[in-house]
């Protein structure tokens, strides 16, 4: 990776359809000039805080404001060295927090942390806030859940596809805060290629949200839409917990469906010699030719991988719940404008007819996102719901 590589990021946030206040947080730290890139990188990170009342929000915050600090002022030692010399500072920290104060007994948070660097990704990561990378249609998860569930199926004592067996879900092996010091996973630095797609959340997010779905979404639209897709995703699906991504695009982003490139297109149409071929790939090369990447420095483990394409199947499955909603949203008279739903609702029905299947999602997304604020409102008390 180059200093001067294009990188779109953003992030998106919500305390969910149940709970009253935000304990995730999340940073992004770009690198001010070459010279800071060179030696530490860009930085992004989330975090999930637990303990009662506002206990969990103080351990995230710790987190998120004094990891990238503590990290960046260390003048000493390679970046893997640093960040977890970053993440035990302040993990030690929050315990003495907790330890001097009885109402914050319970304080901790999960930290994922990505960089990126000049030699490749890096990824710091405790607890089961997650880091995928989406490259070329597929979805690979690039961080181990500290949680129960991950670590008897790590020492065999549980099939991945043993319904069988109930094993809480929430039970968090390994956090930031509950001990004196802690022990961080590294994993890279990894070969980064022109088009890939990091993608940070919390639990609150795939807990809900399949990683099929989470590869489309964030490997096929802008960084900001997907995120908001995603977030009112996981609402619509419940919001049991708070919802938090960061999504950090690597290369130019060019709508595949803007204006600019159909009127490109149309006028270039008449031009003898194929004038339309030729400028679009002198015009796109540049953007989306994947530059070959160099070797990484330790072999990827990918711990869990999935195909994300934008199927027919999958625009089928978020089309059917998108109309559910609907119907509720109709039955209890959400706040909503259903004039620009019945657009979307056109839109999407003509990219179906010419079998524009990224059009169609992105239709949808955008019914989501409605869907997902109006059912917000109303399950907070802004309508007739209850809060």
């Amino acid at each position: 990776m180059d200093w001067d590589d294009v990188l779109i990021d953003a992030a998106a946030t919500d305390t969910g359809m149940r709970r009253s206040n935000n304990q995730d947080s999340h940073s992004l730290v770009r690198a001010s000039n070459p010279e800071a890139w060179r030696q530490r990188g860009h930085l992004f990170m989330v975090a999930d805080g637990m303990g009662a009342h506002a206990v969990g929000e103080l351990a995230s915050k710790l987190a998120c404001d004094n990891i990238p600090h503590n990290y960046n002022k260390l003048k000493t030692g390679n970046p893997a060295e640093s960040l977890t010399k970053a993440y035990r500072e302040v993990g030690a920290l929050i315990h003495g927090r907790a330890s001097a104060n009885l109402d914050f007994q319970g304080m901790g948070t999960t930290c994922t942390t990505l960089l990126l660097l000049p030699e490749g990704a890096l990824i710091a990561h405790v607890g089961d806030s997650r880091a995928y990378r989406i490259r070329r249609d597929r979805i690979d998860q690039l961080t181990f859940d500290h949680s129960l569930v991950w670590e008897l199926i790590r020492h065999n004592h549980l099939k991945p596809d043993d319904k069988s067996v109930r094993v809480p879900k929430n039970v968090i092996t390994r956090s930031l805060g509950p001990e004196p010091t802690v022990e961080v996973d590294i994993e890279g630095p990894l070969a980064i290629e022109s088009g890939d797609v990091y993608t940070l959340c919390s639990d609150g997010l795939s807990g809900l949200v399949s990683d099929p779905e989470i590869g489309a979404f964030a490997g096929h639209f802008h960084p900001k839409d997907a995120a908001r897709y995603l977030v009112h995703l996981a609402n619509l699906r419940g919001g049991f917990d708070n919802i938090t991504v960061v999504i950090v695009r690597i290369g130019a982003w060019v709508e595949p469906d803007s204006a600019e490139v159909r009127t490109m297109a149309e006028r270039e149409s008449s031009v003898p010699g194929g004038g339309v071929k030729a400028r679009l790939k002198d015009a796109f090369t540049r953007l989306l030719t994947r530059r070959k990447p160099s070797a990484a420095v330790v072999e990827e483990h990918l711990y869990r991988s999935a195909d994300c394409p934008i199927t027919a199947a999958l625009v089928e499955s978020l089309d059917e719940l998108t109309r559910r909603v609907q119907a509720a949203a109709v039955e209890q008279s959400w706040s909503i404008d259903w004039t620009i739903l019945a657009t979307l609702r056109r839109l999407e029905a003509e990219a179906l007819q010419v079998g524009n299947h990224r059009k169609a999602l992105y239709q949808i997304g955008e019914l989501i996102a409605m869907l997902g604020q109006a059912a917000r409102y109303y399950k907070k008390g802004g309508g007739n719901g209850h809060s």
